[in-house]
């Protein structure tokens, strides 16, 4: 395939630096693994319902080392695919890793999000991922926590290589820093930064990465019937001045718990339950994390307590796996309610 054409701006990512690579010398490793693998068949692979932020990890990814092919376990979320159709790009939907010389697997913090939880007769992979570090994957990977969103580390990765900086680049990886950070609601510094950078070294606007992710297609009816419905379901107590609250959904987690928060709840669990698989989607607003109570450690033990695995960030977290869903909703409901009794009351006696 051709080397892909430089940004209108003329910017590779020499012009300006982002932040250093937690460690340069094991994604340096990644990164040789994939050029030697230019005559194999390599495989990016994100998780099921792959959001924005897996999206555009893959897509940076492809448009740095153009040979690879971009897949999804079981499905892509409809932002994810209103980003894929702006952008003329497909993945393919339950890839045949078998058939792979090579897999780089994408923001995904346990073998049960790209597959039925046992790799043991995968090809080579390496996975690549922001989540909270954890056992759940065997083998060396690459984890840097510090990052809000997995498409900064595949930015690092361009920028390692020298990779000219191409619109298309610089719109998937906004795109993807805007979905995890919460539309910048929990960012950092390093990610309005990063934003920066592909913001001045391209011919994108921040009006046109809006428009994709918040077009006419981001409000369909599928995602406000969801909404609606977590709403209808909830259950919720009160802790002093603190909301828990819970809901059942089929689809859209995130989105119905984004909607209970602004609804009053400031913790939330959104369970579905498809095919005899179970998913929760937990999210807390900031004033909970800074409690310091930590999203992902939390459903990370809840995962282990059912027998399901579960991880995330700090105030995003989730659990994939098997089992009741109300069960395992109960469970988080009550075990929140105990930490969150000891942070406003005190240990009890």
């Amino acid at each position: 395939m051709d080397a892909p054409e430089h940004s209108q701006q003329g910017w590779s990512f020499n012009n300006g630096l982002l932040p250093r690579a937690r460690d340069e010398l094991l994604l340096w490793k990644i990164i040789n693994d994939i050029l030697l693998g230019r005559d194999d068949r390599v495989l990016v692979l994100a998780h099921h319902n792959a959001d924005l932020d897996a999206v555009a990890s893959a897509l940076v990814l492809k448009y740095t080392f153009p040979w690879v092919e971009m897949g999804a376990y079981d499905s892509i979320s409809a932002p994810g695919k209103i980003l894929l159709g702006h952008l003329g790009e497909k993945m393919v939907i339950g890839p045949e890793v078998k058939d792979y010389d090579l897999v780089i697997v994408l923001d995904s913090s346990s073998p049960m999000q790209v597959s039925n939880g046992d790799v043991s007769e995968w090809p080579r992979y390496w996975v690549i991922d922001h989540h909270l570090m954890n056992d759940n994957w065997p083998g060396e990977i690459y984890v840097d926590s510090d990052r809000s969103a997995c498409v900064e580390i595949v930015l690092q990765m361009a920028m390692l290589t020298g990779s000219v900086l191409t619109d298309d680049m610089a719109l998937a990886g906004i795109a993807g820093i805007i979905a995890d950070t919460g539309k910048f609601r929990f960012a950092d510094p390093e990610d309005m930064d990063i934003c920066s950078f592909l913001l001045n070294g391209s011919a994108v606007s921040m009006e046109d990465v809006l428009s994709v992710i918040e077009g006419e297609n981001y409000f369909d009816v599928s995602k406000k019937l969801a909404q609606l419905k977590a709403v209808k379901r909830v259950k919720y107590h009160k802790i002093k001045d603190q909301v828990l609250a819970s809901s059942r959904v089929s689809t859209f987690e995130a989105s119905a718990a984004r909607s209970l928060l602004i609804c009053g709840a400031d913790i939330v669990f959104i369970g579905s339950s498809r095919k005899g698989d179970l998913r929760i989607s937990a999210r807390a607003k900031s004033h909970i994390i800074g409690m310091g109570i930590h999203l992902g450690e939390f459903m990370s033990r809840i995962g282990a307590e059912t027998g399901n695995q579960g991880g995330g960030h700090d105030g995003a977290a989730g659990i994939n796996g098997k089992g009741n869903v109300d069960k395992v909703l109960s469970i988080c409901m009550s075990r929140m309610s105990d930490i969150l009794r000891e942070k406003l009351y005190g240990p009890s006696k």
